[in-house]
């Protein structure tokens, strides 16, 4: 009996693996997004940062009641540390025409929630993704792909539209 449930607990725990990506389609799905927006804690700063096609978005600015107005510094991939004007964006429409400097045919979208995000006190998962959600579904055609990091890997993946 001992080993008949050995064997159910292996076959249902190799089920539940498979039900998730794998490592190679988390991979897969990330290189698919045109615009990713990474949720986290940004150290020594208090706006968030654009940074080639991502935007490091600030865990501090998204506790309030509203996103908006959002401050944003555009970087330079190649000069991270070199200081650039701030910009306000103070709504969702804004907040879509800012993105499409970097990619103006944008369609696809990731959130990636950091392990560091959840270091703010307040810090609230399923608000935020419910809000950019909001945002992107705007996109016609578009897709957002929900991911989560740790250690600097994607580990998590699930397709919201």
């Amino acid at each position: 009996m001992k080993k008949l449930f050995m064997a159910f607990a292996a076959v249902v725990s190799m089920a539940l693996v498979a039900c998730g990506p794998s490592k190679l389609e988390i991979q897969e799905m990330s290189s698919q997004c045109d615009v990713m927006i990474e949720v986290r804690q940004v150290l020594n700063d208090s706006i968030s940062l654009m940074i080639g096609n991502t935007l490091y978005l600030n865990s501090k600015q998204v506790l309030g009641e509203n996103l908006f107005p959002l401050l944003v510094s555009t970087r330079d991939p190649q000069e991270i540390e070199r200081l650039t004007s701030t910009d306000v964006v103070n709504d969702e429409a804004g907040l879509l025409t800012y993105l499409r400097y970097t990619s103006p045919d944008m369609v696809n979208f990731g959130i990636v929630i950091g392990e560091t995000a959840y270091n703010e006190i307040g810090f609230d998962e399923e608000k935020i993704v419910n809000t950019l959600k909001d945002i992107f579904v705007k996109v016609d055609g578009g897709s957002l792909v929900l991911f989560h990091e740790k250690g600097g890997e994607l580990t998590a993946a699930k397709k919201l539209f």
